[in-house]
C-alpha cells in the first residue's frame, strides 16, 4: 500500500515538472519569435490553462 502511494506521488511530481518545463520552453520560444506581445498573451493564457487543468484533475479524480 505504501509503495503504491509513493509511486503515485512520484508520477504526479514528474507530471507537474514536465508541465513546468513545457511552459518554460514555450516561454523561451515565444519570447524569441514574437517578443513582448507574445509573452503578454502567454502570461494571460497560462492561468486559464491551469484552471482548465485543475478542473480536469478534479473531475478525473
Amino acid at each position: 500500500m505504501k509503495q503504491r502511494f509513493i509511486k503515485y506521488i512520484c508520477l504526479s511530481i514528474l507530471g507537474e515538472m514536465a508541465i513546468s518545463f513545457y511552459i518554460l520552453a514555450d516561454t523561451f520560444f515565444i519570447a524569441q519569435g514574437i517578443g513582448d506581445h507574445g509573452l503578454t498573451a502567454l502570461n494571460l493564457a497560462i492561468p486559464v490553462f491551469n484552471l482548465i487543468y485543475g478542473i480536469g484533475l478534479m473531475l478525473g479524480i
